[in-house]
């Protein structure tokens, strides 16, 4: 086995493993009844995020890409629903989902209908990937002053942060094994901000 087929394979896994730790998240919010201290925008960045490298993977023919994509697209589906079925402010949150299906609309007509060069095209949706991908790793962060007010990381997702830096890893050396840059670069992102974020559960405790 190449060693690239080797990181593809075990980043594929890794990546299927960290998009299903947020079954976690779900049953908290089954126990609990209501998604109290569970943000809705890790779900629908994580959606966007595996369907623009979805898209990738087919225009550039990355076959590593485009499974394990998919398959974080459904998961992300079932956990938002799961999410609005407990979700006492639905109007307010159904807002969010209509911004993020108006950013995936004007994206897709925008590389299928005003970029004609192939080449640019795969350039254009690469950059678009890595733009949604630092969105979906710091997505957490937008937490962080609440961390910081009530001096608790119980409103953060751990295992969302620790995946995080595992499976950038793995995709980063992946990245760098096919001279990919567009998974390069936020996947190195991806490390970098999976650190910060773990460092504030060592600074804070999961209780307030």
């Amino acid at each position: 086995m190449s060693a690239v087929l080797f990181l593809s394979w075990t980043a594929t896994i890794a990546t299927i493993g960290f998009f299903i730790s947020g079954t976690i998240t779900c049953n908290k919010m089954v126990k609990s009844g209501s998604t109290e201290n569970v943000p809705l925008l890790p779900f629908v960045t994580t959606f966007l995020n595996c369907m623009m490298w979805a898209s990738y993977g087919i225009l550039k023919g990355d076959a590593a890409l485009i499974p394990v994509n998919i398959t974080g697209m459904f998961l992300q589906v079932l956990y938002i629903l799961c999410f609005f079925f407990y979700c006492k402010s639905k109007h307010k949150e159904f807002k969010s989902l209509l911004y993020a299906a108006f950013i995936a609309v004007v994206l897709y007509l925008y590389l299928m209908h005003y970029v004609t060069e192939e080449t640019e095209r795969v350039a254009r949706l690469g950059f678009a990937c890595i733009v949604f991908t630092v969105a979906m790793q710091a997505s957490p962060l937008a937490v962080v002053a609440k961390v910081v007010r009530t001096k608790s990381t119980e409103s953060m997702p751990f295992i969302f942060s620790f995946m995080m830096v595992f499976v950038s890893f793995l995709w980063l050396c992946y990245g760098m094994a096919v001279e990919d840059i567009n998974i390069q670069v936020p996947n190195a992102s991806g490390v970098l901000l999976g650190l910060m974020q773990l460092s504030l559960f060592c600074i804070y405790p999961s209780k307030p």
